[in-house]
């Protein structure tokens, strides 16, 4: 009985092992239909990157043109908890799938366009708020705000801007802001809001027009020890009152502002503002 149940167990087990996990590697995202074709009504898109479990493999074939090169492949079906959607399972072209897993961009998006950032998606939490019982990504003055979680950040990176209706121009820049930090007695570090300094904007770089990609800035040990004139007196009776036996100055947030101009003339502005972890 016992070498039944065992049996039964590691037949479980190996089918828990065997779920076929592929990434979506189509760039403007890869559409899943309630059926396997074309002509099916459309239940969802999914972005670069989004793992999936395949459950079951069609003998429909499909062929695709992806920027003049073809692209052959199969209709597969999918499960939608796999990959967090709001349906039971769906349909999409496997010419797009990967079985090499892709890091996830960190997707933004707003009512006129939607902001990429490369490789960033498991890095940050979107710092969250209470408004009227629900919770929503907090925003302090018109900005989003994310907290990076790990010792990674926003610098040198792709960032990529997909707009949503027809425009004149779009630009990003970016600066950073510096804060004094704290050592108390019991050696724990912590920010202060006693002063700051924010950087001036500067415009990022725009590598390919036409896909409006651009690449942030990096900055260096001298940027993340820029600052203002400290009063001497002021700062040391401040630490006392926090107990504080050192102090130093630490990089303490990166934001990038997105505008956009529409063909009307119309400057459509959104700040997104990432929190630093502090670092020892």
């Amino acid at each position: 009985m016992f070498l039944r149940i065992l049996a039964v167990v590691c037949f479980a087990f190996s089918i828990a092992q065997a779920q076929d996990i592929q990434y979506v590697s189509a760039e403007n995202g890869l559409v899943i239909r309630e059926q396997p074709n074309q002509g099916a009504t459309k239940i969802g898109i999914l972005d670069y990157g989004t793992p999936v479990e395949i459950t079951e493999y069609t003998d429909l074939a499909l062929d695709v043109k992806d920027s003049n090169t073809k692209i052959s492949g199969k209709w597969v079906k999918i499960k939608g908890p796999a990959v967090g959607e709001y349906f039971e399972d769906g349909y999409v072209f496997n010419g797009f799938l990967t079985e090499e897993k892709i890091e996830r961009p960190l997707k933004i998006p707003f009512d006129l366009f939607t902001l990429y950032i490369d490789k960033f998606y498991t890095d940050v939490e979107p710092v969250m708020s209470e408004v009227e019982g629900l919770n929503q990504i907090s925003k302090d003055d018109e900005a989003t705000i994310f907290k990076v979680k790990t010792n990674n950040s926003p610098e040198n990176r792709y960032l990529k801007v997909k707009h949503h209706e027809k425009y004149r121009a779009i630009k990003v820049f970016q600066r950073y802001k510096n804060n004094i930090a704290v050592t108390t007695k019991d050696g724990k570090t912590k920010l202060t809001d006693y002063q700051d300094y924010t950087s001036s904007w500067k415009p990022l770089e725009l590598l390919f027009a036409n896909d409006n990609i651009f690449k942030t800035m990096a900055y260096s040990d001298k940027d993340s020890k820029r600052f203002g004139d400290i009063d001497t007196a002021k700062l040391n009776a401040y630490l006392k009152t926090e107990n504080g036996v050192s102090h130093k100055i630490v990089p303490s947030q990166i934001e990038l502002k997105v505008v956009m101009t529409s063909i009307d003339g119309y400057k459509n502005e959104k700040n997104v503002i990432f929190e630093l972890p502090l670092k020892d």
